[in-house]
């Protein structure tokens, strides 16, 4: 049973670390398309087709939201890792006597 442990422990961190960056990507994603939006509002304004000039509501709470959560599932994902690399190095030298 103890033989299994360190796969499981780096599949899992694997998994943690993939999610992960898909969330990175996908937060990138959304700021560029905020940016560009508030861009393109900004120009309207300045230009003088619209009359209000715009806000993105929500836009910080979002990324901070993401960047608190996003910092721990790093960090566990890598110490899965290597946790699993480390076990597996003492299963194999408790063998090797």
């Amino acid at each position: 049973m103890l033989k299994l442990l360190p796969p499981l422990m780096t599949a899992a961190g694997s998994l943690i670390l993939a999610i992960r960056v898909k969330t990175i990507i996908d937060q990138l994603a959304f700021a560029q398309r905020g940016a560009d939006t508030n861009f393109r509002s900004l120009t309207e304004f300045l230009a003088g087709r619209s009359a209000d000039l715009p806000m993105l509501v929500g836009f910080d709470q979002r990324v901070q939201r993401s960047v608190r959560l996003g910092a721990w599932l790093l960090v566990l994902g890598f110490a899965l890792i290597a946790g699993g690399a480390i076990l597996n190095a003492c299963l194999l030298w408790t063998a090797a006597k």
